[in-house]
Formats: C-alpha cells, sequence, structure tokens
C-alpha cells in the first residue's frame, strides 16, 4: 500500500466521524480504567482527548495527531495498557498486518488489551478515490488467527454496524 497515498485520502478526502452510540463510541470509555496508558493507532481528529486521561493519538495524516507518525515508524517513550486500532490497521497484504500488528504488540505491557475495529474489505467511504485504496479484507478467522499468534486471547468478537468489533487481552 502506498503510504503518501494513504495520507492524501485520510488528510484531504476521508471526512473522520465519531459515532457516540457504537461499541467504539461512549462504550468503549468505560472499558479504559483511570490511570491507564492508551495508544490511539490511526487516531485521525483525535476524538478520545480530553475523554482519556493519559492518551497517545499516533496518525500518519492528521494534524490533530499527538504525534504524526505511522505505527512502523512510533518510537514508544513508554508501554501502554491499551491500544486503540479502530479502523487503522486496515490497509495493505497480510506480510503489511502482521508488522503493524506486531509493532502495536510490541508498544503493550504484559496485560495489555487491543480495541479493534475492522473493516472486511470494504471500498464503502462513497468517493471515487476510496477504490484505489487496498482495504484488508478482515473477517472473524483472521483476527481469530492474528490473536492466537500474537499471544492474545478474544474477549469479543461481532458485528459494530458494517465492521467488525473485537477485544482482545494477553493471554
Amino acid at each position: 500500500m502506498n503510504q503518501e497515498y494513504l495520507n492524501f485520502y485520510f488528510s484531504t478526502v476521508w471526512k473522520p466521524g465519531y459515532n457516540p452510540r457504537g461499541k467504539t463510541g461512549d462504550q468503549l470509555l468505560t472499558k479504559i480504567n483511570p490511570g491507564e496508558w492508551v495508544l490511539d493507532v490511526g487516531c485521525g481528529s483525535n476524538p478520545f482527548v480530553g475523554r482519556i486521561e493519559n492518551l497517545i493519538g499516533i496518525d500518519p495524516a492528521n494534524d490533530a495527531a499527538h504525534i504524526k507518525t505511522t505505527i512502523e515508524d512510533f518510537e514508544p517513550s513508554r508501554l501502554f495498557d491499551v491500544a486503540l486500532c479502530l479502523g487503522s490497521i486496515n490497509f495493505g497484504d497480510d506480510s503489511v498486518i502482521e508488522r503493524q500488528l506486531a509493532k502495536v504488540v510490541s508498544c503493550l505491557g504484559p496485560k495489555g488489551r487491543i480495541y479493534w475495529r475492522c473493516n472486511p474489505g470494504q471500498q464503502d467511504h462513497g468517493n471515487q478515490e476510496c477504490e484505489s485504496i487496498e482495504f484488508y479484507p478482515w473477517s472473524f478467522q483472521r483476527l481469530i488467527a492474528f490473536a492466537d499468534q500474537f499471544g492474545f486471547k478474544i474477549l469479543e468478537l461481532s458485528w459494530d454496524d458494517n465492521r467488525i468489533y473485537s477485544e482482545w487481552i494477553r493471554k
């Protein structure tokens, strides 16, 4: 996947949104404990700023991020308790996804959790530019396989509108 095109798309074409009613909206905030450190991977417009105490949002395309970078280039100064991957680990083939996931996992402490919102390969953003993006075809089976590969237990795996929602915790 061409990172330059993704940066163009997500900084110019795509318009961020926040659904407070979905599983990755206000419900998610109840799962973050006071004092936990949270890494929001691909934070976009950084909608959790001021709502999560110890939040670091990274994004390669959005100036609202605390740190403007890709997950591959992120150099954390600490380990995190929670990673939010809400539509961010969604682009490229198996090797790209595996590499990005390995980096997310390396940023987490021994009891780390990951909250996911995954696109099941749908080019459904409602614009022509979206057709040039290689969306990873996430499925329940792929999430289960990656969780097992990286030593995580799945606490929830379900649909959230037309996206897959999942919660992982280290085994």
